[in-house]
């Protein structure tokens, strides 16, 4: 059978919470929806660190950032790190980027056979963190709280911009997708990843989207209060960093900074509805899985925190839809927990590639490429394995995730979700497991915290100084001592910071070369064979 293509869309700082496959009345999202309704929704999905760069590398690894050493968004990893796109262009699948990904460094393929845009953010090491810097003393790109107070519908922006070429480009790549295979008469499968920059800060939707939400009652965050500090400096940390400490908004900015949000997730959910149209008028639809999911949440005034780089729920949580032919894809509902670690081996498992029985048993689900090299595809890591599920930081296929859960073999205690923060705001490294309902969230020098998202959803009862809890927070953090030797990780991170810190400055003297991707010229002129120029850029009306 003809291995069936995959589109995998990503949106930026696109929360779970804020779609209506999610249980969110208020968003305009029927197009997500529309995939949700008939696919697999994984409802416990998380990102392995909420920033853009280190979730993306980690994503397209297979690997924790702190195995790659992408700690933040100013972080290469090698080049010679497989990825996804390697590993399927390896078993024969063209593979193409429309978008952003927010590669650093002078590798902005990373396995990719064409990549047909530019980023939105400079590759060089523009952004890299200074733990010994306090927080008052703000580096140019830090996030401000700015954007809250400007929020609302603009005409054009950097962003709209880039979005809308994303979308021709991804729509023109379809078309481009069937004249190969018109032209080879082969039906070369291809992985098409399609990234979108909104709905990221500045809150700025076009005023179609935004004017939707006219008359609809938006939500306010459920718990505006921020925390004590005492209790949960990394909050005030992050606040203090983007300016949040001396002006916070009132209900008006924040109703108004939500309103926006809310349209440019609409806003993505029309293009995604675009995608989906082109792929049903190339008759692709019926053998192409459609993965729709983001980089990290957004906080939208919970807790007094904007944007990510929060363990919460609604930074860390991100949507996970697989929409797909039935053959594949089975549709239903899955409660336990997942990431994107689970991406790489995910699209393997579509892919075809060998299933190894033994990596089954041992991680819940493993997937070797059969092209050679015999790595686990999930990859990465100390594999210490926890509760009969996957190893700790290694990824498991979600086809397979939902079979087990259906067949009643894998529940949500089986296997423990790691999520990792080593950038800015914070002064030492920040780890958080997730297990069953259980979070735990450690960072030297912060008081621990245990939460049970099962009665406390919003995250409001710190349970870890109760000593009813004592013993599942000695296998907690057992579990983390045993993966990470936290003064070890601290070191490679205050390392990487100065020698980067020195490479970025070293290089802004003399003659400068910047490592952003130029996307290659357009081959759209008619030369050579005339006639056949024509017959192959035509793609007739009865394909």
């Amino acid at each position: 059978m003809q291995p069936p293509n995959i589109v995998v869309i990503q949106a930026d700082q696109m929360a779970a919470d804020a779609l209506g496959a999610y249980g969110n009345d208020a968003a305009l999202t029927p197009n997500i929806d529309a995939l949700a309704e008939d696919g697999a929704v994984f409802d416990r999905a998380y990102c392995n660190s909420p920033l853009c760069a280190p979730s993306r590398a980690s994503m397209m690894t297979g690997r924790m950032p702190s195995d790659i050493d992408c700690f933040d968004n100013g972080d290469d990893f090698p080049a010679s790190t497989p990825t996804f796109a390697h590993r399927l262009r390896a078993l024969g699948y063209h593979t193409a980027l429309v978008g952003r990904m927010h590669f650093i460094g002078p590798d902005q393929q990373h396995g990719f056979e064409q990549r047909l845009t530019t980023d939105v953010y400079p590759a060089d090491l523009d952004m890299v963190p200074d733990w010994n810097l306090p927080l008052d003393q703000k580096l140019q790109w830090y996030h401000e709280a700015e954007p809250v107070f400007s929020a609302g519908a603009a005409k054009a922006n950097v962003q709209q911009d880039f979005d809308d070429e994303v979308l021709f480009r991804t729509l023109r790549h379809l078309n481009d997708r069937v004249r190969e295979n018109q032209a080879s008469e082969t039906g070369r499968p291809f992985l098409m990843v399609t990234s979108f920059i909104h709905p990221h800060d500045p809150y700025e939707p076009p005023k179609r989207n935004w004017d939707r939400f006219a008359e609809v009652d938006i939500p306010a965050p459920a718990h505006p209060e921020v925390p004590d500090p005492a209790a949960d400096p990394h909050t005030h940390r992050l606040r203090t960093m983007s300016g949040f400490d001396l002006r916070d908004p009132g209900p008006a900015e924040v109703r108004r900074a939500r309103r926006a949000y809310y349209a440019a997730v609409n806003y993505i959910d029309e293009h995604i509805g675009a995608i989906r149209a082109r792929l049903a008028e190339l008759g692709l639809l019926e053998n192409t899985v459609i993965i729709v999911t983001s980089d990290h949440g957004d906080m939208l005034g919970e807790k007094g925190l904007w944007y990510k780089m929060s363990p919460y729920e609604q930074s860390a949580r991100v949507p996970l839809i697989i929409n797909g032919p039935g053959h594949l894809v089975e549709p239903g509902r899955y409660a336990n927990p997942v990431c994107l670690l689970d991406l790489m081996p995910t699209l393997l498992d579509l892919a075809g590639a060998r299933r190894d029985p033994a990596a089954d048993e041992e991680t819940g689900g493993g997937v070797r490429v059969g092209a050679g090299g015999g790595q686990t595809a999930a990859g990465g890591g100390q594999q210490t394995a926890t509760g009969g599920g996957a190893p700790v930081g290694a990824g498991v296929s979600l086809l397979e995730s939902a079979r087990r859960e259906a067949a009643g073999t894998a529940g949500p205690e089986d296997r423990d979700i790691i999520i990792e923060y080593l950038a800015e705001g914070t002064y030492r490294p920040q780890l958080t497991i997730v297990r069953g309902t259980w979070k735990y969230i450690v960072c030297p020098g912060d008081p621990d915290q245990l939460f049970d998202l099962g009665v406390d959803p919003d995250e409001l009862s710190n349970r870890a100084h109760d000593p009813e809890y004592a013993e599942l927070i000695g296998e907690l953090r057992g579990v983390l001592e045993e993966r990470y030797h936290l003064a070890e990780l601290e070191r490679r991170v205050l390392d990487s910071q100065r020698d980067r810190r020195l490479v970025a400055s070293s290089l802004q003297m003399g003659r400068m070369r910047h490592w952003d991707f130029v996307p290659e010229p357009e081959e759209g002129y008619v030369r050579g064979n005339f006639w056949a120029a024509f017959r192959y850029g035509k793609i007739p009306e009865e394909l």
